[in-house]
């Protein structure tokens, strides 16, 4: 898994490329700790390039929206492809996540 991150007006924007299992999950929260620079404003994942995810990786998206809330900010997932989102559906994890099919839609929700 890498993972890339920008800073735009609205969000910090977080690209997830490979998968995120259980493997990947101590770097996740490492790299989103880094990047978010301590959640010093909202947080889009754009989860074009998300090829696979596991329940650790679940829980590192719980994680990741305990910690935005946590901290007054907002998260939101964009581009979440179908397999993720039958698996949010299977697991009763699809009301747990903004979801949005565009970067840009997503940002236009933190509006």
């Amino acid at each position: 898994m890498n993972i890339a991150s920008e800073q735009h007006v609205s969000a910090m924007v977080i690209k997830i490329n490979g998968e995120l299992t259980a493997d990947d999950s101590d770097n996740f929260k490492r790299n989103i700790l880094e990047a978010t620079n301590n959640f010093a404003s909202d947080i889009i994942v754009d989860c074009t390039l998300l090829t696979l995810i596991d329940s650790v990786g679940l829980e590192s998206l719980l994680w990741l929206s305990d910690e935005a809330r946590r901290n007054k900010s907002r998260l939101r997932l964009a581009c979440v492809p179908e397999i993720v989102l039958n698996i949010f559906c299977l697991t009763r994890l699809g009301g747990a996540f903004s979801t949005h099919i565009s970067v840009e839609a997503a940002a236009r929700s933190l509006s």
